[in-house]
This record gives C-alpha cells, sequence and structure tokens, in this order.
C-alpha cells in the first residue's frame, strides 16, 4: 500500500494551549480515514496543520514523501489536497456549475495571451472544464440543478456541491469536516454512498465528524484524538471496543 501522508511527532501550541501534543498519524491512498475526539480535541487543527492554515510548533506533515509543513494553502491544493469546511463557502451568488468550475482555475494552463486573444487552447481548455464540471456534479447526484444558484440549494446539496468543488481541483487527498452535520438520515445515507463513489475513483478521503454511526460505517481506519493527544487508532470494530476511547467519547451522552 502506497504511503500518501504522513504526519510526524505533530504539536501545535497556541501560547500556553497544547492542542496536540506529539501526534503521529498515516493515509495510504486509496484509504477513508477518520480523525474523531470530543469538542476541542485537536481535530480541525489538524486539518489546518495539513492543509497549511497552521503551520506547527514541531514536527512535519509529508505528501508523498515530500515535507509540506507550512507551505502556503494554495501550494497545497496544487499538490493535490483538497478540503471542505465545517461553514459552508460557496459562492452562494453563482451557480452550483460555476461553482465546480472555478474549483480548476488553480489546474488550468493557459496563460494571459491565451486569454486575451482567445486562442485554441484556451477554448480547448474551457471546453474539458465545463466536461469535467458536469461530471462531478453527476458523481455527486447534482446535475439536474447544475444552473441553480448555489444559495437556492437545499443544505444538503450544498455540501455536495462543496465537495465537488474540492474535487474539481484535482485533489488526490480529499478533507472532509463534518461533512454529515446538519443533514437528516437521507441525506447521510446519500453522502455515505457518494463518498463510496469518490473511492472507486482511487481517491483518499480523509474525514471529521460527530455522527459516530457515519463514520463507522464509512471510515476503515480511524483516529482518536482526546485534548491535543491520539489515545488509539484501529478498525472501527477495533475503536468501538476501546475501553480509553469509550471512557473519552463513545461513553459521553452528549455524542
Amino acid at each position: 500500500m502506497e504511503r500518501l501522508l504522513r504526519i510526524e511527532n505533530v504539536t501545535q501550541k497556541f501560547g500556553g494551549l497544547t492542542a496536540l501534543n506529539n501526534v503521529n498519524m498515516h493515509v495510504d491512498k486509496g484509504e477513508i480515514v477518520g480523525i474523531i475526539g470530543p469538542n476541542g480535541s485537536g481535530k480541525t487543527t489538524m486539518f489546518n496543520i495539513i492543509t497549511g492554515i497552521y503551520r506547527p510548533t514541531e514536527g512535519q506533515v509529508l505528501y508523498q514523501d515530500e515535507p509540506i509543513t507550512g507551505m502556503e494553502p494554495y501550494l497545497i491544493s496544487r499538490k493535490g489536497l483538497a478540503r471542505t469546511f465545517q461553514n459552508i463557502r460557496l459562492f452562494s451568488r453563482m451557480t452550483a456549475f460555476d461553482n465546480v468550475v472555478i474549483g480548476m482555475h488553480a489546474r488550468t494552463k493557459t496563460n494571459m495571451c491565451d486569454i486575451v486573444l482567445h486562442l485554441p487552447r484556451k477554448r480547448r481548455e474551457e471546453k474539458e472544464c465545463e466536461e469535467r464540471a458536469m461530471e462531478l456534479l453527476k458523481l455527486v447526484d447534482l446535475y439536474d440543478v447544475r444552473y441553480e444558484l448555489a444559495s437556492s440549494l437545499s443544505y444538503g446539496h450544498q455540501r455536495r456541491l462543496e465537495i465537488a468543488r474540492a474535487l474539481a481541483t484535482g485533489a488526490e487527498i480529499l478533507l472532509l469536516d463534518e461533512p454529515a452535520a446538519g443533514m437528516n438520515e437521507q441525506e447521510t445515507d446519500e453522502l455515505l454512498q457518494i463518498i463510496r463513489r469518490i473511492k472507486e475513483l482511487k481517491k483518499t478521503v480523509i474525514l471529521i465528524d460527530h455522527d459516530m454511526k457515519f463514520v463507522m460505517n464509512i471510515c476503515e481506519r480511524l483516529y482518536v484524538l482526546n485534548y491535543g493527544v491520539l489515545i488509539a487508532d484501529g478498525t472501527p470494530e477495533e475503536i468501538s471496543k476501546n475501553q480509553d476511547v469509550i471512557d473519552a467519547y463513545l461513553g459521553e451522552d452528549d455524542e
């Protein structure tokens, strides 16, 4: 199995607060991996480190054996990592189709001369982007609403559109931050099917979510954080039987 991403001895401090403490993780190509834990355990901080929003106090992140620690987020995106956010960040006054197309701009090769003169290369690339956008909208079951404004879509559809836009960047690793948050049971089941389709495309998925039924059904491996410390990792079955995890997280009434 190809090791696509490695997090090595990562510590993140904010003043006197240690958000992550000497955390080690890895993700192999084609896996669906979950990061779980109580609120404030460091999950989103880890996503922010992987995607370049934070530079860790200590340790490093490697993608395909290349250090990407502290690299600018747009450069990390170009390398093949894309994320969605817990709070939806779509271009609300643009159509679903245009939201996906705009996700491809980091990968386009046309220069200013091509654009000004409207050369064949630009027209060809535009056509390829449009075709790819349609494919991605079909993948997430949004083809029928492709020309509707993002703001007019249902909450569940907006979540799916964010995933399509992230895939449009050409990502090999998709990081999903609370993708099932706020969804009803039917929407969550539909999301499960979409993530499985993404895996069939040989993509790798890392996700954070509090819906334990969703996490246990979709993830092949799980990492469990508690107060910034990695307390367990393993298959969903192993994690569900781990007493440290039960005490820290799974046994809590509000989770």
